[in-house]
């Protein structure tokens, strides 16, 4: 395969597949951690609940003994409401955390592939441009590691890619906001 297309190809990549990956496809939902902790806490408000109906439907001996058993149960229910709360808060971050290292580990992935081909290729210039075309201040700097004149590098074509590609990705994901 060429390397012009192929490096493109790479950056494009590259520029859209994290973001995929971050938005859409939600690696976490194949870690999902088991519901048996929330079906506890849920199970646990639902006997507070109760022993609080239960409480306020007693007959007790004074006011003050009822206001304090109702008292306690009510912190019960809140306790174990709180604890589910928690509880929902840690998966979520838990998921959070899984998304957030497969978009990382997908950018690294692309971008050491990225690097490889550049240096596997680095003397092999992309683009030999005309000799009508003077790229007069750029010239060394277009074509540093491959020492032909009028060409542009491996590393110079998977950076200007990579910046277009973003740019060009940015523009259109600002629009559809």
């Amino acid at each position: 395969m060429e390397l012009l297309p192929l490096i493109a190809l790479l950056s494009l990549i590259n520029t859209i597949l994290p973001d995929f990956i971050r938005n859409y496809a939600k690696v976490s939902r194949f870690w999902k951690t088991s519901k048996a902790h929330t079906r506890q806490w849920q199970s646990e408000i639902d006997a507070a609940r109760e022993e609080l109906d239960n409480v306020r439907n007693a007959e007790h001996a004074g006011e003050y003994a009822k206001a304090i058993k109702i008292m306690r149960a009510e912190r019960k229910v809140a306790d174990a409401e709180t604890k589910l709360k928690s509880a929902k808060n840690m998966d979520a971050f838990k998921e959070m955390g899984i998304d957030t290292v497969a978009y990382y580990v997908s950018k690294v992935l692309l971008a050491l592939i990225l690097i490889v081909v550049s240096i596997l290729n680095r003397s092999t210039p992309v683009i030999v441009i005309d000799l009508g075309i003077s790229l007069a201040p750029f010239t060394g700097l277009l074509s540093f590691p491959t020492g032909v004149y009028n060409a542009v590098s491996v590393p110079v074509w998977a950076f200007s890619c990579n910046v277009t590609f973003r740019l060009i990705y940015d523009m259109i994901m600002k629009r559809d906001a």
